[in-house]
């Protein structure tokens, strides 16, 4: 038994490995085309093509981590010692962000209810604006189809991801942006000295993020510990530019391979109720990030990414892309994951919540 065992771990990594050389292709083709974060959205789209072409590529959670935690590490080091002084101006969209999360999700519950004809608990864990892992397990609990809601959250991350760095760049073709904007969360081998902080980071973060239980332990306990470690001025490291690349990689790569597996039939319902959907909450997302913009003068292409139906690790991404502020993008996000953590079970409390 422990050497089938090992027979099943060794295979899951050679196709996880081979998943990373079809999303590294990915990447570099999107780089030479000048496309938007071209290490996420190439691997995404590479290894989405080939999993639904059934090739032997497969990225699970567990091999997502590593790459969460990096990715993590880098968003933590946007966090500066001056930042405490903007975050005044984020009261009134952190504010009126439950507001916006309850509209978006009466919106979405109610498309799936009535054009997707879900049941009531699938449609209603199917339109939380929440994370996969956890709609997943909420879902499940209490009755709902969970492939159909992990596939649906899959495919909007997807969709979103793919799709909001294109349109933000048309809308903002008129601003200059700096090709190397990832710069200022990265350096080259000069700061491998520091390394030791980067993995320490890592390290910390992951066994207080397990032990605390926090949502997506694996990235937000290495964030919090770097953002920590900025902030008050103990370090400022820098993550090698290339090892960014590689978890940018690895992170297009589990998105692109969750759709593994499919019928073409269900992969085209699955895709096209989620587009559905994505547009439903783009719209709303855009919606909200004027108006707010208008009242408070904060950037709105920044207000679209902090407000945005995508994760979190993938917005905060685009945002640096961007050269825009990721810390704004980070606390937006995981303010909305807490509460819809808390909100989604409080209101789901029937088999028929309506």
């Amino acid at each position: 038994m422990p050497w089938r065992a090992e027979v099943i771990r060794a295979d899951v990594f050679l196709r996880f490995v081979a998943a990373l050389a079809v999303g590294a292709g990915g990447g570099a083709l999107f780089r030479a085309i000048g496309a938007p974060l071209p290490w996420v959205l190439g691997s995404m789209a590479a290894c989405a093509v080939a999993s639904i072409a059934g090739a032997p590529v497969a990225a699970s959670s567990a091999t997502r981590r590593p790459m969460a935690a990096v990715i993590g590490v880098v968003l933590g080091s946007s966090f500066q010692p001056d930042l405490f002084g903007q975050a005044r101006a984020w009261i009134v969209p952190l504010a009126l962000l439950p507001l916006f999360l309850a509209s978006a999700a009466l919106v979405c519950v109610t498309y799936f209810r009535r054009v997707a004809k879900f049941d009531p608990a699938t449609a209603y864990f199917a339109g939380m604006p929440g994370g996969i892992a956890e709609m997943v397990v909420m879902g499940a609990e209490r009755g709902a189809d969970e492939r159909t809601v992990g596939l649906i959250h899959a495919a909007r991350i997807f969709l979103v991801v793919f799709t909001l760095p294109f349109l933000i760049r048309l809308v903002a073709a008129p601003v200059a942006i700096p090709p190397g904007a990832l710069a200022v969360v990265s350096g080259g081998m000069a700061n491998w000295t520091l390394v030791g902080w980067a993995s320490g980071c890592v390290v910390v973060g992951l066994v207080l993020g397990r032990a605390l239980r926090l949502p997506a332990w694996h990235l937000v306990g290495p964030l919090a510990v770097s953002a920590l470690v900025h902030a008050t001025g103990i370090a400022d490291f820098r993550i090698p530019g290339w090892a960014l690349a590689a978890a940018q990689v690895g992170l297009g790569a589990t998105l692109g391979c969750r759709f593994g597996g499919l019928t073409m039939r269900a992969l085209v319902r699955t895709v096209l109720l989620a587009a559905g959907s994505t547009v439903i909450l783009l719209t709303l997302t855009i919606l909200w990030a004027v108006g707010i913009g208008a009242a408070t003068g904060i950037d709105p292409v920044l207000l679209v990414l902090a407000y945005s139906p995508g994760g979190l690790a993938e917005m905060s991404m685009v945002a640096l892309s961007l050269a825009l502020e990721p810390a704004f993008v980070i606390v937006h996000h995981l303010t909305r994951v807490v509460l819809v953590l808390i909100g989604a079970p409080l209101v789901f409390r029937t088999p028929n919540p309506s």
